[in-house]
């Protein structure tokens, strides 16, 4: 066979064999009405021929008298009515394909809600003191945490944005959908932002007097001017961001912050504009390290802390105190469970055409009436 042949033969092949596996219970139309009208335009002109046709081979007063043993028998007649009878039967299958024929599915699609949330997360220099003889710095178990928690989220749509706050406030990622860019953008951050001179790191500690800071240097960012817990205008910047970045189709919004909270100053305002937004506050509170902040003088960071975590609950907000590693992943897994995102599904019914299939039966039905016909006039037809 010619290559083009050979394709078409197995094309024929391959439609004979959809043929034959489709289910025809489940098989409906489309187009009724146009096959039903193309086939009583075909029957009219068969009946037409049929009533008023005239045969050129033959004539009823010919006056020639045929005998007995020449004339075909029932059998005979109805072998030779073969073509005709494949022809017929092409022709349907033609009107079926035109009838648009198709297997109805269906297909459900989950649909997840999106939530937009700001993750705001301290690095200020007491994240940089161990966290209660783990060995670890506090920024260090937070971080681990805290990239735990955004593997528990993937999947559920989250528009979430990252931001980190010491003295000032820094955008690290703006609102993204994509999980994984978004889990590298935290594994890259610094664990603690602070200027060169500060007394946690030991070369400017000679006395040992003040609390090392034990983050791994190559996760300390060295900013100059940096230094304290500067909450309020990471707030004020957050706010801001929500208002102006934020999704107007997104209801559902929540704040996280991660701090030891031995912040400067009292929330309350921001605190309440976040509960007009109807943004949901989570505060992971990091017990901080006492001896750290009593050494550096802020003592009272601490009692600001207390004052904090009362005001997030006052404006609708839900708190965590974290005094160990276990309690930080529950924390997470808390907030996991909170922020779980509404799932609903749709149901798209589809149709999946099939007019091909029986297209190529008819096809396949038309060359044997051909090859067929063919025989027929080589052998002949007797009277």
């Amino acid at each position: 066979m010619f290559p083009s042949m050979t394709f078409v033969w197995e094309l024929i092949k391959a439609g004979l064999k959809s043929f034959r596996d489709t289910d025809f219970d489940l098989v409906r139309f489309d187009s009724l009405g146009l096959a039903l009208g193309a086939g009583l335009f075909i029957l009219t002109i068969l009946i037409y021929k049929l009533l008023w046709g005239r045969n050129r081979f033959s004539h009823v007063v010919s006056g020639h008298y045929i005998p007995e043993e020449y004339r075909q028998g029932k059998l005979a007649k109805l072998f030779f009515l073969i073509p005709k009878i494949l022809l017929g039967v092409a022709m349907l299958f033609l009107l079926l394909s035109i009838a648009n024929p198709y297997l109805p599915k269906a297909k459900i699609e989950k649909l997840i809600e999106s939530r937009e949330r700001i993750d705001l997360i301290d690095v200020s220099s007491s994240k940089g003191w161990e966290f209660e003889h783990t060995g670890k710095s506090a920024g260090q178990l937070g971080r681990e945490a805290f990239i735990k928690f955004l593997n528990m989220r993937r999947g559920q749509n989250d528009r979430v944005s990252l931001w980190l706050f010491a003295r000032e406030p820094r955008i690290l990622e703006d609102f993204i959908v994509d999980d994984d860019i978004y889990i590298m953008e935290v594994e890259d951050a610094p664990y603690v932002i602070v200027d060169q001179p500060n007394q946690g790191f030991p070369e400017n500690d000679p006395d040992d007097s003040h609390v090392d800071i034990i983050a791994p240097k190559n996760r300390i960012q060295l900013v100059s001017g940096e230094g304290g817990t500067s909450l309020n205008p990471a707030l004020d910047a957050v706010i801001a961001y929500f208002d102006k970045e934020g999704s107007k189709k997104i209801k559902q919004k929540a704040l996280l912050i991660e701090t030891d909270a031995a912040v400067e100053d009292d929330a309350e305002p921001q605190l309440r504009e976040l509960q007009k937004r109807h943004i949901k506050v989570y505060l992971l509170h990091m017990k901080p390290n006492e001896r750290g902040e009593k050494a550096f003088g802020n003592s009272r960071g601490i009692e600001n802390s207390e004052l904090l975590k009362k005001r997030v609950q006052q404006f609708g907000g839900k708190v965590f105190d974290i005094q160990d590693k276990k309690s930080i992943d529950d924390a997470y897994r808390e907030v996991n469970r909170l922020e779980r995102a509404p799932m609903s599904l749709v149901r798209h019914l589809l149709k999946i055409l099939i007019y091909q299939r029986f297209l190529m039966v008819a096809i396949m039905l038309i060359l044997l009436a051909i090859v067929t016909g063919l025989l027929m006039e080589i052998f002949g037809e007797n009277p």
